[in-house]
């Protein structure tokens, strides 16, 4: 028998986790034998969950790689206790935006997703961190977060209500005053870009490297409202590049000072934070995925 595999699944995830999981345990199970492994399958019960269950569960077997099965933000909970470890983590991709995994390439059905998994190998990426938040995709604040906090509070998941609530925000929305790194901006939005995307396609950095050692740091300006559609346009395309409106750099970290404690996101996960100072900050080379 080879190594065996520790699932982590949010039955929170998604749009259908919740309805199928006998389904995703016997599918997962089959695979398992398919490639003579076994598979420890473990539900999330709450936020930061993920978290405890690996932390719990890492030194108990001699794992193959610890397996996330939902969104960026199930990703994001179980590859914190992995940052630095030799350990790989495995993506299962079943969220709503799935930014992370669309990012490197990952397939987006369960069974093409378990196949890439049981049969590929691990790279090392680089992750980053907000004050002391790990995350691994992309973090900001203004307008992402702003939707991010408003989706969190919906009953139905999925793009179609991501883009209803978007679209709504965008209307009453109103740009914030940010000082990055000493200097004042006032930005529509702030994003730190480790992956390229936020996760449906929306590609707010098309340049980002994962390997690289840096963050693509993407500002907002203030805009026109009949600019959205554009903007909108060339977020889904994969076009985003600097404008009048966009700015660009490179930096390894960054502080954001604000007046008021800001509300940020971090792989989609919205968060009120308590100071007004926010450090960003790559960790290069940090985290081993399996692709």
């Amino acid at each position: 028998m080879n190594q065996p595999y520790l699932f982590i699944l949010n039955p929170n995830s998604g749009t259908s986790i919740g309805k199928r999981t006998e389904v995703l345990q016997n599918t997962i199970n089959a695979f398992a034998k398919k490639y003579q492994s076994t598979a420890k399958i473990l539900f999330t019960e709450e936020r930061a969950h993920a978290t405890e269950l690996v932390k719990e569960n890492l030194q108990t077997e001699d794992w193959k790689a610890i397996v996330a099965v939902g969104g960026d933000g199930t990703v994001n909970e179980v590859a914190q206790p992995l940052v630095g470890l030799q350990m790989p983590i495995g993506i299962v991709p079943l969220g709503s935006g799935n930014g992370l995994a669309r990012h490197l390439g990952l397939p987006l059905t369960l069974e093409a997703a378990l196949k890439r998994l049981f049969e590929g190998k691990a790279i090392t990426i680089d992750s980053a961190q907000v004050n002391d938040i790990p995350f691994f995709c992309t973090a900001g604040m203004g307008f992402d977060a702003y939707v991010g906090h408003l989706f969190s509070q919906q009953q139905e998941r999925g793009l179609s209500t991501y883009i209803n609530v978007s679209f709504r925000s965008y209307w009453s929305y109103k740009p914030q005053t940010f000082r990055l790194n000493g200097v004042d901006t006032h930005a529509f939005s702030l994003s730190f870009a480790n992956a390229g995307q936020f996760g449906n396609n929306a590609w707010v950095a098309p340049q980002a490297n994962l390997q690289d050692g840096m963050l693509d740091v993407c500002t907002i300006k203030p805009f026109p409202k009949w600019y959205g559609t554009s903007l909108a346009y060339q977020l889904f395309t994969k076009q985003l590049k600097p404008s009048r409106f966009i700015d660009y750099q490179n930096l390894r970290e960054a502080v954001v000072e604000t007046d008021v404690p800001p509300m940020i996101h971090y792989d989609g996960e919205p968060f009120q934070m308590n100071t007004t100072r926010i450090e960003v900050k790559i960790n290069p080379a940090s985290l081993r995925v399996i692709v």
